[in-house]
Order: C-alpha cells, then sequence, then structure tokens
C-alpha cells in the first residue's frame, strides 16, 4: 500500500516511509529463513532478499538508532563531576597510578578509603576503566561522559542485534531499541559517571547473548566469546551472574535450533556457565570472606525484605511504565506486611509476570523469554537487607529493561499484525502503532534530554532531588557540603542539623556537622559530634583526621597526634590524613616522621599544600636541594602560586643564580604585584650583576 501511494503520488517514498517499510516488511537477518521465523513464533517472510539489501536496511536502521541515541545524552558532555564521582574518580589513588593495578582486582570498589571501606561491592572493571580513562582526560569530565554516552550507544546497538536474534525479527528488535535508546528511567546510567558498571555490564552481557543467540553449533570461537563476555560482566557489577541462569533456560528453552540441539551438547554449552558462576563466587569468599559480607540494612527483618521486595516490584514496574517521579533518590520505607498496597500490588504483578511467562512460552518462547529477563536480572536488587543506602535505584533498571523494551517490541508487532488482518478501511488503523511508537519516541527523547540537565553538577541535582523527595536525609547532607564548600556556612549548618534529625545514624552528617561546628568555635558540639561519629563507625579514618583538628584547636597536641596516626592507620591511601600527620609531626619536632608522612602525601595527591608543608620541612631542616626540587615541582603544577615562586627565588639567589632568580621573582609578581619583598630583591640581584658587570677584570 505505501509503495503505490507513493508510485501513484509521481515520485518516490519518503524517508519515513521507507523506514516503516524496513520495518515491518522485512526479515531479522541476511540469514533469516521462513521456518525460523515460524520457529520463534514470529511472522515468515514472505519475500527473498539479497543479502545486500538486507545489509543495506541493517546499516540504516542501526545509524537510525545511534544518532538517537547520542542526540538524547549529547548534552551530558557538558556535564561535571557528580555525587559519587568525587569520592571515586577526584579521590581515588587507585585511578591515578597504574601501581595499583593489584588492589583494583584484588579488593571492593571502596577499599581505597582503608578499613571502614568494607562493602559488597566487587567490581574492579569500573575502577580499570576510570583508571584509563583518567590517564587519557586526567580530571576532565568531559571524557568520562563521552566514553559512557558511547558505551550506551554500543548497548542500543546490541539490543537490536539481540532481539535480531532472539525473535529472529528485526521489526521487533529495532522497535525494543528505539525504545531502550528513549527511556528516560536510564539517563541516570548514562548521566552519572560512576554508574558505569550498569553500562559495561549491559553491553557484556548483550555481547555474549548475541554470541549465544546464533543458530547452530557454536565453534570453539564462539565460545570463548561467550563466557569471555560473562566473566567481564561479572567483573562489572554482581547481577550479571544472573546471566548464567538466563544463557541457560535459553539454551534448553527458547532457541532456534534447541529440538535438534542433542542432549549432551546442551550438557556442554551449559558447563563453562556454571563453571565460570562457582569460580566468581569462590573468589569473592577467597577475597572477603564471605559471597556478601557486608549486612547494609541490619535493621531489616527478613520478613520486611521480602514484602519490600514486592513493593519494589510495583515501583519499579510504574518507572518501566510511567517515568514520572524520576529522582537521584528515592527514599525507602520498608514494608511489614500485604496490607501495604504497594506489596499487594507487588504480588499481583509477580503472579500476572508468571502467568504471562508459562502462556507465552507455548505460543511465542522468545516473549515469555523477554519477561523472564525483566525478573531474573531485577531479582539481585530486590533484597533490602544487601543494598546500599538508596535501596530502590533507577540506574538498577538498566539491564532489566532491554527485556522490557524487546516486549514493547513484541507487543507493537502483534498490534500491527492484528489490524493488519482487519478488513478495510479498519486496515488503515494499523497505522496507529508506528504513530504511538513515534509519539513515545519524541516524548521519551525530550524527557530524557531534558532530564540530563538535573546531573550537570551538584547544586542542581541535590536540589531538584529534594524538590521531589524532601526526607533524603542523604541528599539534603550533600546539598549542605555544597553550600560549605562556597563558604555559605550558616546555610550549611542548619541542613546538616535537618539531615542529622531525618537521619540519626549517619556517620557522614556527625563528621560534618563536627567540622562546622568546629569553624564556629562550638568546640563541646563538634567534640560531641566527632566522638558520635568515631563510636559508630570507629574504623572511618576521617573521622578520627577532623578529630585531630579540633584537639589542636582546643590545645591538646598530644592528643591530636594519636588522632592523626589512627586515621593514617585505618586510612593509609587517605594523602589529606598522611598531610595533616605530617604537619602535627613537624609540629611536634619529630622531622624524620613528618618527613615520611609529607612525602607519602605527596606521593598520594600532590596537593599545594603536601607540598608546601614539604617544603617547610625541607627548609627548616635546611635541606636546600631537597627543597628546591620540591619547589620546582610546585610552580610548575600550581604556577599561580606567587608564595612558590619567591621561595624558589630566595634559594636560588643563595646560590647566586641571579638570572633564574629574577624570573621567580618577576613570575611571582604577577599574581602578587605588590610584594615588597620580592620588589626589593630584584634591586639587589639587579644591582649584585650590574656590580659583576662593572668589576675590574
Amino acid at each position: 500500500m505505501l509503495r503505490n501511494a507513493a508510485r501513484d503520488a509521481g515520485k518516490g517514498p519518503t524517508f519515513p516511509t521507507r523506514l516503516i517499510r524496513l520495518l515491518f516488511a522485512m526479515p531479522s537477518s541476511p540469514n533469516a529463513l521462513p521456518a525460523a521465523a515460524s520457529a520463534a513464533g514470529t511472522a515468515g517472510i514472505t519475500s527473498v532478499e539479497t543479502h545486500e539489501r538486507v545489509f543495506y536496511s541493517n546499516k540504516v536502521l542501526i545509524s537510525v538508532l545511534i544518532f538517537i541515541s547520542l542526540l538524547c545524552y549529547g548534552n551530558t558532555l557538558f556535564n561535571g563531576f557528580v555525587y559519587d564521582d568525587d569520592q571515586q574518580i577526584l579521590q581515588n589513588p587507585y585511578v591515578k597510578s597504574w601501581h595499583y593495578v593489584p588492589q583494583i582486582f584484588g579488593t571492593t570498589v571502596w577499599s581505597f578509603v582503608g578499613q571502614a571501606g568494607a562493602t559488597n561491592y566487587y567490581r574492579p572493571l569500573m575502577t580499570f576503566s576510570f583508571l584509563v580513562l583518567w590517564h587519557v582526560f586526567g580530571q576532565l569530565p568531559f571524557g568520562f561522559h563521552l566514553f559512557s554516552i558511547l558505551a550506551n550507544a554500543l548497548v542500543v546497538f546490541l539490543v537490536f542485534d539481540a532481539g535480531c536474534r532472539l525473535f529472529n525479527d528485526r521489526c521487533i528488535a529495532w522497535i525494543g531499541a528505539l525504545i531502550f535508546a528513549v527511556h528516560p528511567i536510564h539517563t541516570e546510567a548514562v548521566a552519572w559517571i560512576a554508574a558505569l558498571p550498569d553500562l559495561e555490564a549491559t553491553f557484556f552481557i548483550l555481547l555474549s547473548f548475541s554470541l549465544l543467540a546464533t543458530p547452530g553449533k557454536m565453534n570453539w570461537r564462539q565460545t570463548l566469546g561467550v563466557q569471555a563476555g560473562f566473566l567481564l560482566a561479572l567483573l562489572c557489577k554482581e547481577p550479571a551472574l544472573m546471566f548464567g541462569v538466563l544463557a541457560v533456560i535459553f539454551l534448553h528453552s527458547v532457541r532456534i535450533d534447541r529440538a535438534g540441539t542433542p542432549t549432551i551438547q546442551k550438557i556442554q554449552e551449559d558447563l563453562p556457565f556454571c563453571i565460570i558462576g562457582l569460580c566468581y563466587l569462590g573468589l569473592r569468599i577467597l577475597l572477603f570472606g564471605k559471597v556478601a559480607p557486608v549486612l547494609q540494612h541490619s535493621n531489616v527483618s527478613w520478613s520486611q525484605a521480602i514484602y519490600s521486595a514486592f513493593a519494589m516490584i510495583y515501583d519499579y514496574a510504574k518507572l518501566l511504565l510511567w517515568p514520572a517521579h524520576l529522582s537521584a533518590f528515592h527514599v525507602f520505607h520498608p514494608s511489614n506486611s500485604l496490607a501495604d498496597l504497594n506489596a499487594l500490588a507487588g504480588v499481583t504483578l509477580s503472579a500476572l509476570a508468571v502467568a504471562a511467562i508459562l502462556i507465552l512460552y507455548r505460543r511465542t518462547p522468545p516473549a515469555a523469554f523477554a519477561v523472564l529477563w525483566i525478573g531474573v536480572t531485577l531479582g539481585p536488587v530486590l533484597n533490602a537487607r544487601w543494598m546500599a543506602a538508596n535501596v530502590l535505584t533507577e540506574r538498577y533498571l538498566y539491564l532489566p529493561s532491554v527485556g522490557f523494551c524487546w516486549l514493547v517490541g513484541w507487543c507493537a508487532v502483534q498490534a500491527w499484525d492484528a489490524l493488519a488482518r482487519l478488513r478495510t478501511p479498519l486496515r488503515g488503523l494499523q497505522f496507529v502503532v508506528p504513530t504511538l511508537i513515534t509519539a513515545v519516541a519524541v516524548l521519551g527523547s525530550v524527557r530524557t534530554i531534558s532530564r540530563n540537565t538535573d546531573w550537570r553538577n551538584d547544586l542542581t541535582l541535590y536540589t531538584r532531588t529534594l524538590e521531589t523527595d524532601p526526607d533524603a536525609a542523604v541528599i539534603r547532607n550533600n546539598l549542605a557540603g555544597v553550600f560549605f564548600a562556597s563558604g555559605q556556612v550558616e546555610r550549611a549548618g542548619r541542613e546538616w542539623e535537618i539531615a542529622l534529625a531525618g537521619k540519626p545514624d549517619n556517620v557522614v552528617t556527625m563528621n560534618a556537622l563536627g567540622i562546622f561546628y568546629t569553624q564556629e568555635g562550638k568546640y563541646a558540639y563538634a567534640r560531641e559530634m566527632f566522638q558520635r561519629a568515631i563510636t559508630a563507625k570507629p574504623l572511618w579514618g576521617t573521622a578520627h583526621c577532623n578529630y585531630g583538628l579540633l584537639l589542636q584547636k582546643t590545645g591538646e597536641p598530644d592528643h591530636a597526634l594519636e588522632e592523626f596516626k589512627t586515621s593514617v592507620q585505618l586510612s593509609p591511601l587517605d594523602a589529606n590524613g598522611r598531610r595533616r600527620y605530617g604537619d602535627a609531626l613537624l609540629a611536634a619536632g619529630k622531622l624524620d616522621d613528618a618527613e615520611a608522612q609529607l612525602k607519602s602525601a605527596v606521593d598520594l595527591e600532590p596537593s599545594l599544600e603536601a607540598l608546601q608543608s614539604l617544603t617547610q620541612l625541607y627548609l627548616q631542616e635546611e635541606k636546600y636541594a631537597q627543597a628546591e626540587i620540591v619547589l620546582r615541582r610546585t610552580v610548575k603544577e600550581f604556577p599561580y602560586d606567587s608564595a612558590a615562586h619567591f621561595s624558589l627565588a630566595r634559594l636560588l639567589e643563595m646560590d647566586k643564580h641571579y638570572d633564574e632568580a629574577k624570573r621567580e621573582y618577576l613570575a611571582g609578581l604577577t599574581t602578587d604585584a605588590t610584594n615588597a619583598e620580592a620588589k626589593t630583591a630584584i634591586k639587589r640581584i639587579e644591582q649584585q650583576q650590574n656590580g659583576r658587570l662593572w668589576a675590574p677584570q
């Protein structure tokens, strides 16, 4: 009908018409066969096309998907580091030196903070990716966001490719990939740099599944690719373990050629998934003592966890179907019984999902598998006892939504086919389907692009999150930190007090209030806050360090020195803690120990403060050669620090390097133009130079 209408109009079909024709009238792949389509429970192929034309259509469809994906997230390139990015990247020594690669693969993602970094998260590929990106882009967030955008575009492509292989229907796969590309629920996963594990795990899982879903017996290269993808996904994020379950179910119940595959071959294909999964669990036990060593929410009972899991199923379903209430922090409230309507709704949805799987499996196994994909990949994040403070999180839907989007594509094609069987003129109603898909794509794209701006910077993110979830005490604490850093001290203090009232056990807020009260001179209140934080989390080095600073102000240097020492013992990779300890040792006259701590601080993070402290120590010890080395590094890395230029100039003048000393004095005057000492020194140098010039030969 489309082709005739275009011909009658005396011109070729438009691009939208061509695209609709490609979607609804073409086979799934160059190798698609009518029998295969029938086996998959989808419409058979009604025409034979050349390999070239099918390949051309694939290029067009994939290009459109990639373009839409890049369009939706292109504005994230202007975003900065937000939320956990600061600690995971900017304050993480693991991402700044190749020296820490063994620690990256042998410890948890938070191990760099010290003994307080115990967690259930083992995600070495995330930190390793940050390490590579840091050495390519430095501390420019642009490069990190670019990597996330490209990773998401590759995932969109794989949603299409894997969907083609699963359903053997290009139309279903393309619609599913389109919905995935524009779904606003993915903004957190793509716009937030620290959510990279979700992107990487989904990429490797879909890559592995695409190879697995190829009909016929796999050769050794395909087998290696499937298992390598599974292994790499496990190194990205823990829920990837569930892909092993999905893979076994797919091989036995869904793959097109399953009926003709010998049982022994199926077992051989299952075995690697079992071995890799068990080895992964064994590695976690070896490294951490348990599969999940940390109980994040010990106050949540098992009965509450079960009821809450059903409530979260309902909440996640709402976010997939109607992503209106998007937030960086959904406040979690445990459910206590099925009297909770959300829990009851979750039970109902679970029952409907099981019924749908059983019914669809008889007619269309791939559609049943899509429903199963949602449930299996979502399952690991439904246990509130194991999850972090933000139990219900949008990025956790990135992988499960693949199945949801495939299901949407399948429903759209079913509706198209059903309407196509109607008698004319009702048959024309079938164009309602592409119209709705287009409307959803446009609205989703607009919402996604708009939502990306919420992640522009910390102030914007925290402010907008509190607009939707005002009870998010963790976010309020972070917002107070932004105010404090910008000089709005009183406002920060008020927000911290509100945050602590909302979450009285938050040690981060206690520590922050201790810093605030210290600055305000309310030392008794500050002492109380630090002691509460240390009592609640005694292995957290930061609280000990800040308590040490308070003790210095209250005239207790010996006690302060002990707190700094404890801080360094608990958090050996904390550059700030080592610098503070070094400064305290320097003040106490323990110069050798101070030098060791300050050199370690500079090695970890060559901050201006650490370099200044090390310079001061060398000058005090009259180690002028070492002081000159440190000062040269300082003026190179911090060229606008006039004090470093002047100090270096004085050393050079002492060594009678007058020309270079004069240059350093002049460099310092560019940022401290009124410095009388530097001006006097320049005149003195000029007099020395003039005296040498007129001295008798």
